[in-house]
């Protein structure tokens, strides 16, 4: 007993000291700021933020609806861009704050789903980036409300063209069977799951793991990103 007692004091510490090495700061302007987010930034992305809930109960997909806090534009796509091309990872508290402050998101989304995971990065993606920005702020979000997070229940088995590089059409021929169900899969048997990806374009990443998890046994799957991408038109096949 003495022992984890001096093991927890003892990470406590290194934390403590951490934070005064390097104290938190706002991810978009770099003030000192324990939340992670200071009253200037949140003011200003609060301007354009439009967070809402797409219903997908009547449409031909795999998941029923689909929670987004930003119009993939402007200043949110440059600091979408930074955070996963330019190795700004640091960047996931920030706009994790931003969905977890959300009343949209935690009164009228979130609290229908069992447990939260993430779209996964193929191996040889996650060498060259060294993090998969969904998982971090979905780990986040899974923290901060009380859910649990499961990783490895999909896996991206195929290494394809990334996807932003594509049309409309050529997204939905180059994710099909690109994951494949992962070791963790029995754990979302009969669960209502929140699935989280970055960006939403035409939603044919989403709803390829949507289907994965439908057959592993998943009830509903809500799908949760950061923004919505209005340059493309969505288009989800049932296939």
């Amino acid at each position: 007993m003495r022992k984890r007692k001096e093991k927890k004091f003892n990470k406590l510490n290194v934390i403590n000291i951490l934070n005064l090495i390097f104290p938190p700061t706002c991810g978009f302007c770099g003030e000192v700021n324990t939340n992670f987010l200071c009253n200037k930034c949140k003011n200003k992305y609060q301007e354009l933020k439009i967070s809402n809930i797409n219903d997908y109960s009547n449409v031909p997909v795999f998941f029923e609806e689909h929670y987004y806090a930003f119009k993939y534009q402007d200043e949110i796509r440059k600091l979408i861009i930074k955070y996963k091309f330019e190795e700004h990872s640091y960047l996931y508290k920030t706009f994790s704050v931003f969905i977890l402050q959300d009343k949209i998101f935690t009164e009228k989304f979130i609290n229908k789903y069992d447990v939260i995971i993430s779209v996964p990065i193929h191996n040889k993606r996650m060498k060259t980036r060294g993090y998969n920005q969904s998982k971090l702020i979905a780990k986040e979000i899974a923290i901060n409300c009380g859910k649990e997070y499961y990783d490895n229940v999909i896996i991206k088995s195929k290494n394809i063209a990334p996807q932003s590089t594509l049309d409309m059409l050529e997204r939905v021929k180059n994710i099909k069977e690109a994951f494949s169900i992962g070791k963790n899969s029995e754990k979302i048997s009969g669960k209502n799951v929140a699935l989280f990806d970055d960006i939403f374009t035409t939603g044919s990443t989403v709803n390829e793991c949507a289907k994965i998890l439908k057959k592993i046994g998943a009830n509903n799957v809500g799908i949760f990103t950061l923004a919505k991408d209005w340059c493309i038109k969505n288009y989800q096949v049932k296939s």
